[in-house]
C-alpha cells in the first residue's frame, strides 16, 4: 500500500500501483483542503487482487481531512490481515470497517468524522462495503451499468419512500448522511454486496465530488466510455474523470479509482 501524501501535495494526486488500478483525489475548485482520501493494495500474483478505499470527511467536523487518510490505510491495513483467510468475506470486511472507525476515533484529542467504501477484488468477484455517500459503480464493456452501494443519506431515505432520484438529490439535506465513522457515530456497521461481472468492464469507487455530476449508473457508464478510450492508464483514466469534475462545477472535493476487470 502507497503511502498517503504529504499535505502540501494533498491537492492533487495520482497512484497506478498496477497497469489495471489507478486512482486520483483532487481538492475541487472550492474546497482550500482535500477531506478526501484514497488508498489501494494490489497483489501481482498468482491471480491479480486488490483491495481499494475512499473515503470523505465530513466537512462540518474539524480535522476531517485527517479522518478520511486514518480511514482508508486502517481499512487496507485490518483487511491485508485476514487476507489468508479471505479479505473479501464478510466478517473480515466487518471487523475491518470497526477498525477504520476506531482508528478515527483515537486519530486526536477531538475525534471527527468521515464516509468509507471498500473494494475487494479477487478471483473475479467485487466485495463491497461501505458506510456513508461515497460510492461504487459497475460499468461493463456490454453497456451494463449497476450502483454497487448504498447511500446512507437523506436523499437515499426519500428514495425508499418513492421519491425519484433526480427529486431526491436535489431535495434539501440531500447529502445528509443517516451513517458514518467517527465522531458521534451510532452504527459504522458497512452495508456489503458482493458481485462477480459475467464480462470485462470497469469497477469504479468514488466521493460525491465526482458523482454528484454523474450519479445514475448509465450516466458514469457513458462518462466511462467517453473518456477511457482516450487515456493511456486507470490512472489517467482516473485524473480525466477530476479534471471532467471540475469542469462541471468542482463544488467538492473528488476522489477516484477505477478498476479494469477482464473477463
Amino acid at each position: 500500500m502507497d503511502p498517503q501524501p504529504p499535505p502540501a501535495a494533498r491537492a492533487h494526486y495520482v497512484r497506478e500501483p498496477a497497469p489495471w488500478v489507478g486512482g486520483c483525489s483532487d481538492v475541487g475548485r472550492r474546497h482550500h483542503t482535500n477531506q478526501d482520501a484514497l488508498a489501494i493494495a494490489v497483489r501481482t500474483g498468482p491471480t491479480p487482487a486488490a483491495l481499494l478505499a475512499v473515503a470523505d470527511g465530513v466537512s462540518t467536523a474539524r480535522g476531517s481531512e485527517r479522518a478520511s487518510m486514518v480511514a482508508t490505510d486502517a481499512v487496507v491495513a485490518a483487511l491485508l490481515e485476514h487476507r489468508p483467510h479471505g479479505a473479501g468475506t464478510d466478517d473480515a470486511l466487518v471487523g475491518a470497517f470497526a477498525a477504520a472507525h476506531r482508528a478515527v476515533l483515537a486519530d486526536d484529542d477531538e475525534p471527527s468524522a468521515c464516509t468509507l467504501i471498500v473494494a475487494s477484488v479477487d478471483d473475479g468477484v467485487i466485495a463491497v462495503a461501505s458506510v456513508g455517500d461515497s460510492r461504487a459503480y459497475w460499468l461493463g464493456d456490454d453497456g451494463a451499468a449497476r450502483q454497487l452501494s448504498t447511500d446512507d443519506s437523506m436523499a437515499q431515505a426519500r428514495i425508499l419512500l418513492g421519491m425519484s432520484r433526480d427529486e431526491a438529490e436535489r431535495s434539501i439535506q440531500a447529502h445528509a448522511l443517516t451513517k458514518w465513522l467517527g465522531r458521534h457515530s451510532t452504527d459504522a456497521t458497512p452495508s456489503l454486496l458482493r458481485y462477480r461481472p459475467e464480462g470485462p468492464g470497469w469497477l469504479v469507487l468514488c466521493s460525491d465530488g465526482l458523482w454528484n455530476y454523474a450519479s445514475p449508473p448509465e450516466a458514469m457508464g457513458s462518462l466511462i466510455a467517453e473518456l477511457a478510450p482516450l487515456a493511456a492508464g486507470p490512472g489517467a483514466l482516473a485524473e480525466a474523470l477530476a479534471r471532467w469534475a471540475n469542469e462541471q462545477g468542482g463544488k467538492d472535493n473528488i476522489t477516484v479509482i477505477v478498476a479494469r476487470m477482464a473477463a
